[in-house]
């Protein structure tokens, strides 16, 4: 079963996710500490977004960021970035076995990882809170 089965769909799952987190105090320390642009590839649907942080502030834009080149680009299929943003990857392995594809530095991605767990750790409760 395929969790999006279009990009409106993938884009709104992530924009909500994050427009949500964006609230939470630890996701807002996080974003005072990052400067860093990502580009999310998504294939199934396909779908990218371009996640940009700086002095604070965040923002994701559907489709590839004209006036910024990411630092690092994403790529995976709509069903792992379910499975990212709900924890039930490990983001490691998957690499490994490139379910997710890296382009640029590693180093900067765990600078993602912060947000992410925090991302993450919102998303369960969230999910378990609707299963209700």
């Amino acid at each position: 079963m395929v969790i999006f089965e279009t990009s409106e769909q993938l884009y709104n799952y992530i924009s909500e996710l994050f427009a949500e987190i964006a609230t939470l105090p630890e996701a807002q320390a996080v974003l005072k500490s990052l400067t860093l642009s990502v580009q999310f590839n998504y294939t199934s649907p396909d779908c990218t977004m371009t996640l940009t942080a700086a002095n604070g502030k965040y923002s994701i834009v559907r489709g590839v960021c004209d006036d910024t080149h990411p630092d690092v680009e994403l790529t995976m299929t709509g069903d792992v970035a379910y499975r990212f943003w709900t924890g039930e990857l490990n983001v490691m392995g998957a690499i490994t076995t490139r379910e997710i594809g890296i382009n640029g530095s590693l180093g900067k991605v765990m600078r993602l990882a912060p947000l992410i767990k925090t991302a993450v750790r919102y998303n369960r409760e969230r999910e378990t809170d609707c299963d209700s």
